[in-house]
């Protein structure tokens, strides 16, 4: 939340914590026939830490700070950026960086803020819907992908340095992720009680699909020969038919 104190000036050298809600600048757009579902993902990833109170200057410095960190954290790791590498990439003294941002790790929780609140909304939406278990299922694998996709930089910090947060906060976005999770096992649990899925060990095949999906960002490449959509379908595919057919393994043992 916006703090309600007052700013302190850049001489007092007072640490206040950073608005960090710019959206990082999109890696490419190569999907001109995205779904709604998946592109309103990416903007809600974008506006997901949004702060209204804060002064419009302070907006606009707080953005290109949130920027730079993010590109310093996916070229040089959290740990190889420094604050000093942040204030040299925004052309101001370290100590007036102070002024609009606490720490290094507070610029890595905005990242992981974004990376989890905004798909997590988008994924309310998707199981609060009148859809079929199938359907909901394909639209929260194909939000998460294109999301992932379209805020690549973003995503891959996220997910690559989270690690190296303090207890506190990582006991935070576990609570967060566990949110999430029990969002899309509520799907699976719709689709096995209607009879549209067979019935699974609805944790593990979460924790399957979650995994699959996050695990793009290693291997994906916006130059690549895959759009997003289409790796979405490929996986939806892969999932619904183990959700739903019989296995050939058994009926070779008859």
């Amino acid at each position: 939340m916006a703090s309600r104190t007052r700013r302190p000036s850049p001489h007092e050298h007072a640490a206040v914590r950073v608005n960090g809600h710019a959206a990082p600048a999109k890696q490419h757009d190569r999907q001109n026939g995205a779904s709604a579902s998946g592109r309103n993902a990416a903007v809600r990833v974008a506006r997901a830490t949004s702060r209204k109170n804060d002064p419009p200057h302070n907006h606009s410095k707080q953005q290109e700070i949130f920027s730079a960190a993010l590109r310093l954290f996916q070229q040089k790791g959290y740990h190889g950026a420094s604050m000093q590498d942040l204030a040299d990439a925004m052309g101001m003294q370290k100590a007036s960086l102070y002024y609009y941002v606490r720490s290094k790790e507070e610029l890595l929780v905005r990242v992981c803020e974004r990376g989890t609140g905004a798909l997590t909304q988008e994924l309310r939406e998707i199981v609060a819907s009148d859809s079929d278990a199938p359907t909901k299922l394909r639209r929260a694998i194909e939000c998460h992908l294109v999301a992932l996709c379209e805020q690549l930089d973003l995503f891959t910090v996220f997910l690559r340095e989270q690690k190296f947060l303090g207890d506190v906060y990582k006991k935070q976005l576990r609570g967060q992720g566990k949110q999430h999770a029990g969002l899309l096992a509520s799907i699976l649990r719709q689709g096995i009680a209607a009879g549209e899925f067979r019935k699974v060990n609805v944790a593990v095949t979460t924790l399957a699909i979650l995994g699959m999906c996050n695990w793009l960002y290693e291997w994906y490449s916006p130059t690549g020969a895959l759009q997003p959509r289409e790796i979405a379908g490929m996986y939806s595919d892969l999932v619904l038919r183990g959700l739903t057919d019989e296995t050939d393994t058994r009926k070779r043992k008859r």
